[in-house]
């Protein structure tokens, strides 16, 4: 992640300036002797089993936060809570290792669109907005998942906390540093969109910005830094460690007790691991059998020639069906379903990298949920509006897990747990239709609910599927 995504670039630094708060208090480090502690292991079983909870549900920055959780508790028991809290510092911020902040993209995406838009208004430039997409006479623009502010305001955060760990001595100016540097860039990147669309409409022309608009905003974001520091500095206070003194802090230190703690702590900080890798292990490896997709009642039939240029973009599926159906009366809806085989841990159903379109192509231009009728019964989808040029598109989609229907991701998870947990209902589902919202006079709405009335029971067909064990040599 830190490689592969540039909001987490900046991970590359936090233990090169870990070490350097470290560094700092080289003076404690040499004053003070390790006192292994041994009620910190109290904490670990729970540590541990909240680990175990977020393997189960796939939340991967869970785990990895619990696994920094655990390694604080290590530390904790190894050198005992007083030199612990001398060093707190430089162990609290391994807590920025973990490439986390990717949930805040869609409000953040919201709150720059809305400071863009405020600002035109205030501004008197005429403005249409549509949820991420504004538009002026000069041309329209996207508050895009890239331009949401992610990577500065995660890296302006850790500048922040770095900072005031090494300008500040007071708690309170800490503090009151850290949270300008988290919300001074939300502020600044909604000002940042807001002087791309205004120098667009000063020049005329939104493609004379477009190429630019990446360099303007690394300017911008430098100069917003640059008065954080500015700022900073007016009221540093170089914190000024002072060890304490030999005679009351130097103990002599026991090898065996330190040995006992150590093992005690490491050893209970893997059951949740060994347990969960244990669970996976009863999942058989096995393929799901051969058979067709969900059909369909008589009056749709498949559709025949190229489908319309639409499909989710999904991973780890292990079946995948995108078929399209139409109905006299011009109805035509495009079906995907994609099928899985649950595991303890790592279950691609219900990652958050899966798409309901591909980015590059189309944008979502607004997300809700609406009640329909799924083979006679009454459920809740997500609905979506995805825009490509004057294309539009509603999609509806839904999870099967243990024989459920879910709108919501965290409620998928929690069913794909309990499925896991008591070893039932071994395949789930996405499943996802989409029609075109083109025609005014055949709202996609009313195509979409007469497909699915006419399904048949989506939960009852994906509770039909067994996992098969592969033959030899398959």
């Amino acid at each position: 992640m830190w490689i592969d995504s540039t909001a987490y670039n900046h991970c590359f630094l936090v233990l090169p300036l870990a070490g350097f708060l470290l560094w700092e208090r080289r003076a404690v480090i040499s004053s003070v002797s390790p006192h292994p502690a041994l009620w910190p292991l109290l904490t670990m079983p729970a540590l541990s089993a909240v680990w175990f909870l977020a393997a189960v549900l796939d939340i991967q920055e869970g785990r990895q936060l619990v696994m920094v959780a655990m390694f604080q508790v290590v530390l904790l028991v190894a050198l005992g809570p007083r030199v612990f809290w001398q060093l707190l510092a430089p162990f609290l911020f391994l807590f920025f290792l973990v490439p986390s902040g990717a949930f805040l993209v869609p409000s953040l995406q919201t709150i720059t669109a809305d400071i863009a838009v405020a600002g035109l208004r205030f501004f008197n430039i005429p403005v249409f907005s549509d949820g991420y997409m504004i538009e002026i006479p000069e041309g329209p623009f996207e508050i895009a998942e890239a331009c949401a502010g992610l990577r500065f305001l995660i890296a302006s955060g850790v500048f922040g906390c770095f900072f005031a760990v090494v300008m500040y001595r007071s708690f309170l100016r800490r503090i009151l540093f850290i949270i300008m540097s988290v919300s001074v860039p939300i502020v600044a990147n909604g000002l940042r969109a807001l002087g791309i669309i205004v120098l667009a409409h000063l020049e005329g022309s939104a493609a004379a910005v477009e190429a630019d608009h990446v360099l303007y905003g690394w300017l911008f974001f430098t100069l917003v830094i640059m008065i954080l520091i500015a700022l900073g500095m007016a009221f540093a206070e170089k914190p000024g460690l002072r060890p304490p003194t030999r005679s009351t802090t130097m103990r002599k230190l026991s090898l065996w007790r330190l040995a006992v703690a150590v093992s005690a702590a490491v050893l209970l900080a893997v059951t949740g691991p060994a347990y969960a890798y244990r669970l996976d292990s009863l999942f058989p490896a096995a393929q799901l059998p051969r058979g067709d997709s969900p059909h369909v009642g008589p009056s749709w039939h498949s559709l025949s020639g190229t489908l319309p240029n639409w499909r989710p973009l999904v991973h780890g599926a292990d079946r995948e069906f995108l078929e399209g159906f139409e109905q006299p009366g011009a109805d035509i809806v495009v079906r995907y379903v994609a099928l899985y085989r649950l595991h303890a841990i790592g279950n691609m159903l219900t990652t958050t990298e899966n798409r309901l379109a591909d980015d590059g192509e189309w944008r979502i231009a607004e997300r809700g949920e609406t009640a329909v009728s799924l083979g006679g019964e009454k459920i809740t989808a997500t609905s979506a509006e995805i825009v490509s040029g004057p294309r539009r598109r509603l999609v509806w989609s839904f999870y099967i897990v243990d024989g459920r229907v879910s709108a919501r991701l965290l409620e998928a998870k929690l069913l794909q747990a309990r499925a896991v947990l008591l070893r039932r209902a071994p395949v789930a589902a996405l499943v996802a239709i989409s029609a075109s919202m083109d025609d005014p006079g055949n709202p996609a709405e009313g195509q979409l609910a007469r497909f699915l009335a006419a399904s048949q029971s989506l939960p009852r067909y994906v509770d039909s599927l067994r996992p098969v064990e592969a033959e030899p040599g398959v």
